[in-house]
């Protein structure tokens, strides 16, 4: 079975169109220095790294069920129907089934003919398997490039599940290039008596859905929450303040190093703002202005670097949507 088709069958909760996102959390662990920082201010940065988290995952859940397109998730049940039908040996029901998903996906043609893809299904899932230890994310950096070298990309793989960090949204999303053409050729087989041609050609249309992926970084959630804390302790604790801004440069570090935008300028900005941050607190001098201009650029970064992996074209179907 393929891999989309066993994610999509994982994902069955499509009565009223919307699947309720799940969860898999392995907790962070935070690199700050205890012996720097009080156990206060440590209860109070996991607490808030904490809040920061799910406040980003049930935005990132809420993103991903309001793309999922209605008519779409019917079409697919529609299909199911008629597999079931044919199993039992109602192929009058199934060619039913499958008058009505064309109808809806030919729908859907119409109303989006610029559109490839229409999403039907999501999980939002934390993850994070990535050691905070430098050097040993720069040794599995290595290993990966020896296996690829060596083309064993399944190892590859099983190296890539150490380096992750991050909320991630899978969706799965109906090919309306493709799908409407199965459905239409499934009916015409059914009608020739070919019923396991039929069959077969509805259970390829289910395997071959697409799946597109978002990545929130949990490192630069972590450093964003190091800096907040950092601002809010800078005229009462400058030693925990600095330790702070320290560990959010080193968590910008591990988003980098870690693969999230690796080559974008903006770390080397982040780096050089932090370090006034820092030089600010140090001199005891107003820290407000610089960290609302950070904090701005930050956010703006962050959602630069959380972009779909693969355009699911969403957005046009959105304004689409706003036009109409």
């Amino acid at each position: 079975m393929n891999r989309y088709h066993r994610f999509f069958r994982g994902l069955q909760v499509l009565l009223v169109g919307i699947l309720f996102s799940s969860l898999l959390f392995i907790a962070p662990v935070h690199a700050v220095s205890s012996a720097a920082v009080s156990p206060e201010t440590l209860n109070q940065l996991d607490t808030s790294l904490q809040q920061e988290i799910e406040k980003e995952r049930q935005q990132a859940t809420a993103e991903a069920e309001s793309k999922l397109d209605r008519e779409a998730i019917a079409a697919i049940e529609e299909t199911k129907k008629a597999i079931a039908a044919i199993e039992r040996g109602k192929t009058n029901e199934a060619i039913a089934a499958l008058e009505r998903a064309t109808g809806k996906i030919d729908i859907l043609v119409a109303q989006y003919p610029k559109l490839a893809l229409i999403p039907v299904a999501a999980q939002v899932a934390i993850i994070d398997f990535a050691p905070q230890d430098f050097n040993l994310v720069e040794r599995i950096r290595k290993q990966v490039k020896a296996v690829v070298i060596a083309e064993d990309f399944p190892a590859a793989r099983e190296l890539l599940n150490n380096l992750i960090s991050e909320i991630r949204t899978a969706i799965v999303n109906l090919p309306l290039e493709r799908y409407p053409d199965a459905t239409k050729q499934a009916a015409r087989l059914l009608n020739e008596g070919k019923i396991d041609e039929a069959k077969g050609v509805l259970q390829l249309a289910l395997s071959t859905l697409v799946v597109t992926e978002q990545a929130r970084p949990l490192p630069l959630i972590k450093a964003h929450t190091d800096l907040v804390t950092a601002v809010t302790l800078a005229q009462k604790d400058r030693d925990a303040a600095q330790r702070l801004l320290e560990d959010a440069r080193a968590q910008l570090k591990l988003a980098q190093e870690l693969g999230y935008a690796r080559g974008d300028r903006e770390y080397a900005a982040f780096d050089k703002a932090i370090k006034n941050l820092e030089r600010q607190v140090k001199a005891r001098e107003n820290t407000a202005g610089a960290f609302a201009k950070l904090q701005e650029q930050f956010s703006s970064f962050f959602n630069r670097v959380s972009e779909v992996v693969k355009p699911d074209d969403s957005s046009n179907r959105a304004e689409a949507r706003r036009r109409d």
